[in-house]
């Protein structure tokens, strides 16, 4: 089963969104249709953990992450989590900068919005900024679709464009539902976070040109290229671990790679 993609967007645009009702079949996930048309299921973030609640007899931990946009509210369970998970949370305090993987889970009878914790590390400033690098590409990415169907430039015509069709999918329907997208709003975010645009690029080439680059080299059977070859072959571009799995989330969500099977990736 094809793993899905964990979405990078701004605490303020996660905020601001609904969520999806359920269609009653056995397991389905939780979704939310932010304004901007992202659909979102799991989440990649990188900020602040600013508090940290530890409660029902030190079996449950609940807190906060501020990515300077708002605060993502997270939570972990001693009984249902991933031990490392667990471990760090219960080991460490706020603040500290930390990268989260965690899905989408609404609580209580107004449906309140947090992240089921998967996976929770310390990270560095340069990881930071890059995923708001990430983040923000995304967002004009989708504001750009944006325009374009607002232009009346119909689905058709903008799939052959080349833009993908669960994109305009899910940005349609947002664009029903919400009415207003805010976009002056968006864009005035984008701007105070313009500035570390050129910083990264500047500090280094273009990642997801070098990952397609070595998922096709290291294609041999035309099974895909295996992760850790992936992983050990972009060190040697000075990527590290933390990067390359960034950089495979950017493009599974962007639909240009896919996985065959289990940890390995082949090119759409």
């Amino acid at each position: 089963m094809t793993r899905e993609p964990a979405w990078r967007i701004f605490a303020q645009e996660f905020n601001d969104s609904i969520v999806l009702e359920k269609k009653g079949e056995e397991k389905e996930a939780n979704y939310i249709l932010t304004r901007l048309g992202a659909k979102v299921n799991r989440l990649f973030l990188v900020g602040i953990m600013e508090n940290k609640n530890v409660m029902n007899e030190n079996s449950f931990i609940t807190g906060t992450v501020n990515d300077l946009t708002g605060t993502f509210h997270f939570s972990a369970d001693k009984n249902y989590s991933n031990p490392s998970v667990w471990k760090f949370l219960s080991s460490n305090e706020p603040p500290k900068r930390v990268a989260l993987v965690g899905k989408v889970r609404t609580y209580g009878e107004s449906k309140n919005l947090d992240l089921r914790v998967e996976t929770i590390m310390e990270c560095d400033e340069f990881l930071e900024e890059y995923w708001k690098l990430s983040a923000l590409r995304n967002m004009l990415y989708r504001i750009q679709i944006i325009h374009e169907i607002q232009n009346n430039s119909d689905r058709k015509t903008l799939e052959k464009l080349g833009y993908p069709s669960n994109y305009l999918e899910s940005i349609t329907k947002a664009m029903d539902i919400f009415k207003d997208q805010r976009i002056d709003a968006y864009m005035n975010l984008a701007r105070q976070l313009m500035g570390i645009q050129g910083e990264i690029e500047n500090r280094e080439e273009d990642p997801e040109k070098n990952i397609l680059d070595l998922i096709e080299k290291l294609d041999f059977e035309g099974k895909g290229a295996r992760y850790e070859d992936i992983v050990e072959n972009a060190s040697k571009l000075n990527m590290e671990r933390a990067a390359v799995d960034e950089t495979l989330n950017n493009l599974l969500e962007k639909g240009l790679i896919y996985e065959p099977s289990v940890n390995f990736f082949k090119k759409l």
